[in-house]
């Protein structure tokens, strides 16, 4: 077998994604679904989830809402990006009579609590036209018809450099530097969520505009074991597949989205930042504990729980994301407050 980034990293992540449950659709395919290459999102399987999600939406607001999700009116990437994934988390409100006066409804773009119930894609070789020349990331992973995954495949036979040239590379498509201003496709990363760069033995992660020294492994899966990831592929897992199957698999990736994702201010910079794999398998754990405490001899386990973290970790991040879970997840009804502070979160 030939050692090159199609057969040891590009083809195996499309078969994983595709034991996954995404649908494998060539570019050719998605190209003829398109009016132009400059659009990034499916705006026909965009409008087919809308009907489905929101049944009462007409189909002059369905074209309002896609219209606003196409045509973003913001400055620059990242303003764009921060918009963007609050539509697409929190809803778009729009005006509609549904038979008691007109008035703002909230359009859902997913189903955070059933994974069936949306339209996963992956492509490989997607093409996006910028504004001097087009862009073809190796794979590009679709829900509902938005691009939330962007993924650029590099050969193990490079070495160290295979993660310089990737990260470098997705940049360029972002246009993250005044140097490669005309050089890529913005557009394509207005709604993306997760950036993922591999050579099929070494793979790492960040989101729109991190810098390189911020992509990081996925060194454990959760809740699905490695011998889970193992028998679902049928040979032994190479990093690679552990990052893939940890943070794409249908749940976790609309997990991620929905709960795991924070924007701040650094030095009046925008940066919006991604969990790590500890603090998302610390958040999940400590709510499946509040969820189902179980029971030692009869009687029922404290919902309690302590969580360890070296110095510069991130606690106050998993603390964050640890409330804002708490207050969005619907079957923890109970918590009428959530405290957070540098030392500890009080669930009361």
């Amino acid at each position: 077998m030939t050692w090159n980034e199609a057969t040891q990293s590009e083809l195996p992540a499309v078969e994983l994604l595709e034991y996954l449950g995404y649908d494998h659709v060539p570019a050719e395919t998605l190209e003829s679904e398109r009016t132009t290459l400059r659009d990034a999102i499916l705006t026909t399987r965009l409008a087919t989830a809308l009907t489905r999600l929101n049944p009462w939406l007409t189909p002059e607001n369905t074209t309002k809402v896609i219209r606003q999700l196409t045509n973003v009116q913001a400055v620059n990437l990242p303003e764009a990006n921060q918009l963007l994934y609050t539509h697409l988390t929190y809803g778009l409100s729009i005006e509609q009579d549904r038979g008691d006066g007109r008035k703002g409804h909230t359009v859902r773009f997913f189903d955070f609590e059933d994974a069936d119930n949306n339209d996963f894609v992956v492509c490989p070789q997607y093409k996006v036209k910028g504004a001097k020349k087009h862009i073809k990331p190796d794979i590009v992973c679709f829900v509902n018809g938005i691009p939330l995954v962007v993924i650029e495949c590099k050969s193990p036979t490079k070495g160290d450099q295979w993660r310089h040239e990737a990260i470098k590379q997705l940049s360029r498509y972002q246009e993250a530097d005044p140097q490669w201003h005309g050089e890529g496709a913005p557009r394509l990363f207005e709604a993306a969520q997760i950036l993922i760069v591999t050579c099929g033995q070494r793979a790492c992660y960040g989101t729109v505009g991190t810098p390189a020294r911020f992509y990081f492994e996925w060194k454990e899966s959760y809740p699905g074991s490695a011998i889970e990831l193992e028998l679902l592929i049928r040979r032994k897992p190479t990093p690679q597949d552990l990052l893939l199957y940890s943070t794409l698999s249908p749940d976790n990736l609309l997990d991620i989205v929905k709960n795991f994702v924070v924007f701040d201010t650094d030095n009046g910079r925008k940066v919006k930042k991604l969990c790590r794999y500890k603090q998302f398998i610390a958040v999940n754990k400590a709510i499946d504990r509040m969820r189902n405490p179980g029971q030692t001899r009869g009687v029922p386990n404290p919902r309690g729980g302590v969580v360890w973290h070296t110095q510069g970790s991130g606690k106050s991040l998993t603390m964050l994301w640890l409330a804002l879970k708490l207050r969005r997840e619907p079957s923890l009804n109970n918590p009428t407050l959530v405290i957070v502070t540098d030392l500890s979160l009080i669930h009361i």
